[in-house]
């Protein structure tokens, strides 16, 4: 789910009923376990208060899915008799059951790092396999190079003849590799990629980044393993692939919280704690709002007219029917409906729990 479709989450008409869950589907009891854990999240709902409709278009959702591989986590959010949210999460999330009138986001936010845009690159001497991905984490391209075939393997024994069959074989591949790094590097531009992945044959992987543009060959990461034969196969990478766009994105939030800490303290920067962090919110000049659950906990905030106006209690609202929240709903609420970044960083130890980069 991308972060911009959060907003029309927000948009709707509340209350909201939000449940998180753990949904693994990596035992024999799976199934049962599953049921039982989300009859407790239903039950929850329904004494908090939410309508039937919306916990039975819920239940619905709950039961019309088909089961994950493997451990997974699963958010639902739903208003007014309508699923708003129907998403599985890579991991289990620690149970949620709520009914408010902010929609607990941050749960799923947690689990929505920043798309990495990136190109891979799966290639034997011959032909090559390459998707592209985007800012938005959709792949935008799929591409089959193909090239010569005609003696690119190396004769075995000596002699003039076989010598220039070896140099020939030589250049095929080269050339291959050529035609190979173009499109790479043509889709690299295109989805402005941070990142490019190469697997398959080993002479090809060298002779590929020989070949690429000097931006390309700065991002290129190499799979220093891969089949000797066979047509290249971009499925039998995808966990590799997937393993370095999380390290990809676990060092851009690490250089998030080290920009946020050289900048606090310099109040046209960043704000810290839940007092300057709510009055950033509501000027609107919030670009990336950081979160330390642990260190938030329990704490809440006043919520005013509209989801923008947030305030802590010393610092209060002029507009009447103002109402308490807790602060892990109403700020990850005011900064989606402002365009701003939400980032989960549990353990970086912010005051207050809040710290957020500015935008002016």
């Amino acid at each position: 789910m991308r972060r911009d479709e959060l907003q029309d989450v927000l948009a709707a008409e509340g209350p909201f009923a939000c449940a998180y869950f753990d949904a693994s589907h990596d035992t024999e009891d799976a199934s049962d376990r599953v049921r039982l854990q989300w009859r407790s999240v239903r039950e929850q709902l329904t004494e908090q208060g939410a309508d039937q409709s919306t916990v039975d278009a819920m239940n619905q959702a709950v039961e019309d899915a088909a089961p994950p591989v493997g451990t997974a986590g699963r958010a639902l959010i739903a208003a007014a008799g309508d699923v708003l949210v129907d998403e599985w999460l890579p991991s289990p999330p620690q149970t949620v059951a709520a009914w408010s009138d902010v929609p607990q986001l941050l749960p799923l936010l947690a689990s929505m790092d920043r798309p990495v845009p990136y190109v891979a690159v799966v290639a034997d001497r011959t032909e090559a396999r390459l998707k592209a991905v985007d800012h938005s984490g959709e792949p935008v391209a799929t591409e089959d190079v193909s090239g010569e075939d005609y003696h690119v393997h190396k004769p075995r024994g000596g002699g003039w003849s076989h010598r220039r069959i070896q140099q020939y074989a030589e250049e095929s591949v080269k050339r291959n590799a050529r035609d190979m790094a173009e499109e790479a590097d043509l889709l690299a531009q295109k989805v402005s990629a941070r990142l490019l992945a190469i697997g398959g044959e080993a002479q090809t992987r060298s002779a590929l980044r020989e070949e690429l543009s000097p931006r390309c060959r700065e991002i290129a990461v190499e799979l220093n393993a891969g089949p000797a034969e066979g047509e290249p196969d971009m499925d039998e990478y995808d966990t590799w692939i997937a393993e370095l766009v999380e390290r990809q994105q676990a060092e851009d939030r690490e250089a998030v919280v080290q920009r946020y800490r050289a900048a606090a303290g310099r109040g046209d920067e960043a704000s810290s704690g839940l007092r300057e962090v709510t009055s950033a919110l509501r000027d609107g000049r919030v670009a990336t709002l950081l979160v330390d659950r642990g260190a938030l906990g329990d704490a809440s905030v006043l919520w005013g007219a509209d989801v923008l106006r947030v305030a802590t209690g010393d610092d209060g609202l002029s507009e009447q029917n103002v109402t308490e929240h807790r602060a892990d709903e109403a700020l990850p609420a005011a900064a989606i409906a402002a365009g701003a970044d939400v980032l989960v960083v549990d353990g970086a130890e912010l005051p207050d729990g809040v710290g957020a980069l500015l935008r002016y």
